[in-house]
């Protein structure tokens, strides 16, 4: 019973694979099928990589493993990316205060790396190529990530500020929503002391949607330094320094690794019954020597991926009447294995430039 059970939800992972994969995609939409690793033929590796075996968890003969290694790389650094940036000072908005702004970050990426030229979906026009029996690649996948969201904050008492916003991140279908805490704990008692700056810490959550394959969420923590100069008397210049620290969880749903398979027509399971394929391989037989039903096994949940990120963040604020300016460069303080041991070995640094313009009441 239950091998039947998960010939069928299979079946139905399989079909909704096959379908996903004849929906227009966007040329950085993230495509997880094709980071799969084959289990024999000229292109498996030789020996597979540990916990990569030709025969699944249940006995079952399977084509491909998922590359749990592309995967982490990947999300380790759309998780940087999807990292909510610093673009305010220390101050909140005060006692009933209102601020609503448009905001936007650039991310660099290593775009010619063998996880985003296969991860990412490309433009069917610009031809492809095969990596590993890959079913496809991105021939030019955008060399930064551009993200773009509108944020609310309000002010409360006792130095508290709340926020939410709602991000897309470009030439994707991928859609972020955030809520953040504010806390500056000397707000109100700056009077005769001046030349000490203001401090604040905040912390966000960022959750990113629009893609059924996965989830990743980026919860941050981040401690703000800053100091406001009059400008000639009607406007503020706000010098901004900031630690923060970037939480990525990032966890796959179960991806068909064989989208271009129809795994129901190889089986043609018999109604009404536990799931036993129809179809005879001798009087129809499937390519490569393929097994009814076999291709059910090529379905995988990628290993989760877990790791922080330290990043430094400079910048300056202006403000002028009701409006607001901000520009900030946030990059990785030390490599990311050092600063996570669970991290990828070996990922680069990565940055972001960030800027908003918005007003505030």
């Amino acid at each position: 019973m239950p091998r039947a059970l998960g010939l069928a939800g299979a079946a139905v992972a399989g079909c909704l694979g096959w379908s996903a994969s004849n929906v227009h995609a966007d040329d950085m939409d993230i495509s997880l099928a094709r980071l799969r690793i084959p289990t024999g033929g000229e292109f498996a590796p030789d020996p597979l990589p540990a916990g990569c075996e030709a025969m699944d968890a249940r006995g079952g003969r399977r084509s491909f493993c998922p590359d749990d290694e592309a995967w982490a790389r990947l999300m380790a650094e759309l998780g940087f990316a999807s990292a909510p940036p610093v673009l305010t000072g220390a101050r909140t908005a005060g006692y009933g205060g209102f601020r609503v702004a448009i905001e936007g970050w650039v991310t660099g990426i290593d775009s010619g790396s063998r996880h985003w030229r296969l991860g990412t979906e490309g433009d069917p026009n610009a031809g492809s190529e095969s990596d590993r029996g890959s079913p496809g690649i991105n021939r030019f996948p955008s060399s930064a990530l551009v993200w773009t969201r509108t944020s609310i904050r309000k002010g409360f008492p006792l130095g508290f500020e709340l926020g939410t916003s709602l991000g897309h991140l470009l030439d994707t279908s991928l859609w972020s929503w955030g809520l953040e805490v504010k806390w500056s704990p000397f707000e109100g008692f700056r009077r005769g002391i001046g030349v000490i700056p203001d401090l604040a810490v905040r912390g966000m959550v960022q959750t990113v949607t629009g893609d059924p394959e996965f989830n990743l969420t980026v919860p941050s923590f981040d401690v703000t330094l800053s100091k406001p100069f009059t400008v000639m008397g009607v406007g503020r210049i706000t010098p901004i320094l900031a630690l923060q620290w970037a939480f990525i969880f990032a966890d796959s749903e179960l991806v068909d690794l064989t989208p271009d398979v129809d795994a129901w027509d190889e089986c043609r399971p018999e109604p009404g019954t536990s799931g036993t394929c129809t179809r005879d391989p001798r009087t129809d037989p499937l390519p490569d020597g393929r097994v009814p039903g076999e291709d059910y096994n090529n379905n995988a949940v990628f290993a989760q991926v877990r790791h922080t990120r330290t990043r430094l963040v400079l910048g300056v604020e202006g403000e002028y009447r009701a409006l607001r300016l901000a520009g900030t460069f946030a990059f990785d303080v030390v490599p990311p294995e050092d600063a996570d041991a669970d991290a990828p070995r070996d990922l680069p640094r990565q940055w972001s430039v960030a800027a908003s313009i918005g007003l505030g009441f």
